[in-house]
């Protein structure tokens, strides 16, 4: 059961949690949870034995009492106010579809990772079958929900859907490495648009034809085969491991 003071995890933090036995962090690693929100995995990670910081752009966020001076105010289009090679991972759960400029939290999450360090990932996965789908009939992606209202700028509004490909490409050119593509959790619903994966694959490989690099045409390999995956093809959302070189 549940002690009283502890957030509940969202179905999207649970899948981030099975995956830390991979990551192989040591005992008392330093992690970031960035953004933290109420705190729920911030909690969870610390209760697995890690020294466990939370940061948000929300100063509410801190007012939470396992947060209190585990707590760093933090814009995440700018500079992360943390030293350099200060964590052993970086944990991003739906936090980058958000930003302004997902290439500055990229690189600011690579500057205070050590060497090896890990970042974590979680996004919504609009290269689904559902999510083209839905791009097709109206114009939006999957858990996209848009128009946005224009009255003002809201941290919570998607401004930074992203699709696979592109955030593989926005990790490499910020100096990580891709290890590691999959998904949260899969709703059955989103089985019933499996008769278009054959059509949509053979696209696919037609439209990755027109590269002529050959480095570049291995790396399409890759990545076409990721978009095939039962994990991209219906997953929910993407849960992507990436790794700063030692």
């Amino acid at each position: 059961m549940r002690p009283a003071n502890m957030e509940p995890l969202s179905t999207i933090q649970k899948a981030v949690l099975k995956r830390i036995p991979s990551l192989r962090l040591r005992a008392g690693a330093q992690v970031l949870d960035a953004p933290c929100g109420a705190g729920a995995l911030c909690q969870a990670l610390a209760k697995n034995g890690f020294d466990a910081w939370g940061a948000d752009v929300d100063a509410e966020c801190g007012a939470q009492p396992f947060l209190a001076e585990r707590f760093l105010i933090a814009d995440f289009n700018r500079h992360l106010p943390c030293p350099d090679a200060s964590f052993d991972a970086v944990f991003c759960v739906e936090g980058i579809e958000h930003l302004e400029n997902r290439y500055a939290f990229l690189r600011e999450a690579r500057r205070v990772l050590r060497p090896g360090g890990t970042l974590v990932l979680t996004t919504p996965n609009i290269v689904s079958l559902r999510s083209r789908v839905r791009f097709l009939g109206s114009g939006f992606f999957h858990k996209d929900p848009r128009p946005l209202n224009e009255s003002g700028r809201h941290p919570l509004h998607h401004i930074g859907l992203s699709t696979f490909s592109d955030l593989r490409y926005a990790l490499h050119t910020s100096g990580f490495v891709l290890t590691a593509a999959d998904c949260t959790h899969v709703k059955p619903v989103s089985y019933a648009y499996s008769i278009l994966a054959p059509w949509m694959s053979l696209y696919t490989r037609m439209a990755f034809r027109k590269e002529k690099n050959p480095a570049q045409r291995a790396r399409n390999r890759e990545i076409r085969r990721t978009l095939s995956s039962r994990a991209l093809l219906f997953g929910e959302n993407l849960l992507l491991t990436a790794r700063k070189p030692a």
